[in-house]
């Protein structure tokens, strides 16, 4: 059966070119994804005097933590969401091909059963074809990735989204994780078709309409509806989640709904395609209502159109959607929380000189300054100590220039031995008013404090307060200012006699408003830039998938197209239902990801809400839109080229030719 494999693939190589392509990228993207990301594991950790400190656990068993190491953690985020994205596009466009493969040659297995051949030998051969395609797919998608990675490498160091430049890291690790992949992935992709292949009977070799037989299979139904149950049930809990676990429930609960939208297409298309052609009936135009009825009628095939579009629109819309509703949301908390009028820092960053904290506290246009020196802190659990984040603050300096919730304890000065936490922090550790935690500064000895105050500040406030001159902090960067009197009303001009006063050397003032703008700025500038890495890549893939796709099944409606213009459609309008069976499908497609996305997103706004007193939506709308807009140009060129060729070939020939 391998050599009626590899001569079937031979024969029939437009029907295996997209799956061939989505293997190609799958490995490609996954490698250099992992390719990427090990360079971040790579870096070297500053060696020399870094200082440290030892802490006991709970168990009495000591930990060293060293300070002063570099956070990879962002752009290590960005990347494994990457490849999780380029992942999940390569099954969801692979299971379509290959099952757009099987309904497009039904005929074909029809006469294989009809001549003798056992259902054993039919996967057999449906699984050869699957490992012919994989086997040079992968080789080539290996290549791709060898050339790739240091392209994509030095593309990264560019976007200013690792704080060290990254260097080239071997390869074999990424290529033994992606090609194996590939594989597996073929080899799945194989067994859901050649199961399917095996059920076809050899009456199936009579049948003149290959795609409307039994669409939703027994596996159609079983996965989608177990895809539906579960990204439902993930999106459901969302709502009530924190933080930490709304995120990957909103996003793994939409890839799973994304999944069963695109499994259960046959079962919906219809409908909404029929309910969508009865304006276009209306409107009389011919070559409309031919490709309603074209892609109601062929619903597989429909589905296998949209799948891909689908795909990318609500992989790329959930995840940047979240990521971006998450900065917005994060930066009004905070813009609502200062009270402050004025931000005062350091020219060209580092540490405010304390005389100019000392000047503006004396100043008499002046209410409160908070000042809160922050610095990485360890803090001893139960059986380990971890890394976190903590400040020496003027707590009721605090409370005036920021809105703080105090949800236990009171807001006063901190003494010697005695800490605030954050609300966020006390409830993932469990702490309370009273809890005795021992934390170390790095290079000076541990101690001890005990929980006085637990408030609610935002995601600038530290998680763990000490109190305000702990010796061995650094510096503070950055002061909000909260003006008295008349004073308040005046903000822009205060600050610039301020300014003017302190020295444009010593300090920099501006409004609190106009600094968070600036703020806002730069935040879109990374937002931009991650959005570029995320969709990118898979916006490429899927662009590429949809051009496969309808060459895949192009290459079966010669027939199709040779009949419609022996019934008196002419050529144009042939051309012009091509058009519009591209336009429907790609519209459905962008319609049910807005849905899927809209869900999703509702889920993850609904758990901030719980945390946040204002949640902003972020949407990247021109870039989702010109994302279709980009699907549906290159659908309507390939199906233009693809209707073009067939009907160069002439209406007798193109029905008497042996497919």
């Amino acid at each position: 059966m391998w050599q009626l494999s590899v001569r079937s693939v031979r024969h029939h190589a437009p029907l295996f070119l997209g799956t061939f392509v989505s293997l190609v990228l799958g490995v490609a993207l996954i490698a250099i994804s992992s390719a990427a990301l090990g360079a971040t594991f790579g870096v070297a950790q500053p060696t020399g005097d870094r200082p440290s400190v030892t802490l006991p656990d709970g168990e009495g068993n000591s930990h060293t933590v060293t300070g002063g190491a570099i956070d990879l953690g962002a752009v290590q985020t960005v990347l494994v969401m990457t490849g999780v994205i380029c992942l999940f596009v390569t099954v969801f466009v692979i299971s379509g091909t290959c099952a757009l493969s099987i309904a497009l040659r039904r005929r074909e297995l029809g006469l294989l059963r009809l001549v003798g051949a056992g259902s054993r030998q039919v996967r057999r051969m449906v699984t050869g074809e699957c490992l012919a395609v994989a086997v040079p797919a992968a080789a080539v998608g290996s290549l791709l990735a060898v050339l790739g990675t240091p392209l994509a490498v030095a593309a990264l160091n560019h976007t200013g989204l690792s704080p060290v430049d990254l260097k080239d890291a071997p390869l074999a690790v990424p290529l033994l994780i992606a090609v194996p992949a590939g594989l597996l992935m073929a080899v799945l992709g194989a067994a859901a078709a050649s199961r399917r292949a095996a059920r076809v009977h050899a009456t199936e070799a009579l049948r003149e309409a290959e795609l409307d037989s039994r669409a939703m299979t027994g596996g159609r139904w079983t996965m989608g509806l177990l895809l539906l149950a579960v990204g439902g049930l993930m999106v459901w809990l969302a709502r009530g989640a924190d933080l930490e676990g709304a995120t990957p429930l909103a996003l793994f609960g939409t890839l799973f709904l994304t999944g069963a939208a695109a499994l259960l297409g046959p079962l919906y298309l219809g409908p909404l395609i029929r309910l969508l052609g009865v304006p276009l009936r209306r409107s009389g135009s011919v070559p409309a209502q031919l490709a309603v009825a074209s892609l109601a009628a062929a619903r597989l095939r429909t589905a296998a159109s949209v799948g891909p579009v689908l795909a990318i629109v609500a992989v790329v819309g959930v995840f940047t959607s979240v990521l971006g509703t998450t900065g917005a949301t994060v930066k009004a908390d905070d813009r609502g929380r200062t009270v402050g009028q004025l931000i005062v820092e350091a020219p060209g960053g580092g540490a405010l000189d304390p005389a100019v904290l000392e000047s503006l506290r004396r100043d008499p246009r002046v209410a409160a300054v908070s000042a809160p020196a922050t610095t990485d802190i360890a803090v001893a659990d139960r059986t380990s100590v971890r890394q976190d984040r903590g400040a020496a603050v003027d707590l009721p300096a605090l409370a005036r220039t920021h809105r703080l919730d105090v949800a236990e304890g009171t807001v006063r000065d901190l003494a010697p031995g005695e800490l605030a936490v954050s609300r966020e922090y006390a409830g993932w550790y469990g702490y309370h008013v009273g809890t005795e935690l021992t934390y170390g500064l790095y290079g000076r000895k541990p101690a001890t404090g005990t929980v006085v105050a637990i408030v609610d500040g935002g995601s600038t406030l530290a998680q763990v307060l000490l109190p305000a001159g702990t010796p061995g902090l650094p510096g503070p960067e950055r002061a909000t200012v909260l003006l008295a009197g008349d004073a308040a009303g005046t903000a822009g001009t205060v600050a610039q006699d301020l300014a003017h006063r302190l020295g444009a050397d010593r300090a920099s003032v501006s409004t609190a408003a106009h600094w968070y703008d600036g703020t806002d700025d730069e935040q879109g500038r990374l937002n931009n830039l991650v959005l570029l890495v995320l969709a990118g890549p898979a916006s490429g893939y899927a662009l590429i998938s949809v051009a496969s796709t309808l060459v895949m099944s192009y290459s079966r409606r010669g027939r199709e197209i040779a009949g419609m213009r022996l019934i008196g459609v002419a050529s144009r309008q042939v051309r012009r239902t091509a058009l519009w069976e591209t336009a429907i499908t790609t519209g459905l497609a962008a319609g049910v990801a807005a849905v899927l996305v809209a869900v999703g997103l509702g889920a993850y706004r609904a758990a901030l809400s719980a945390d946040y007193h204002e949640v902003a939506l972020d949407v990247p709308w021109g870039t989702l839109a010109a994302l279709v807009l980009a699907c549906l140009a290159v659908g309507g060129a390939v199906a233009l080229a693809a209707t073009g060729r067939l009907l160069r070939q002439g209406e007798i020939s193109a029905i008497t030719a042996r497919e």
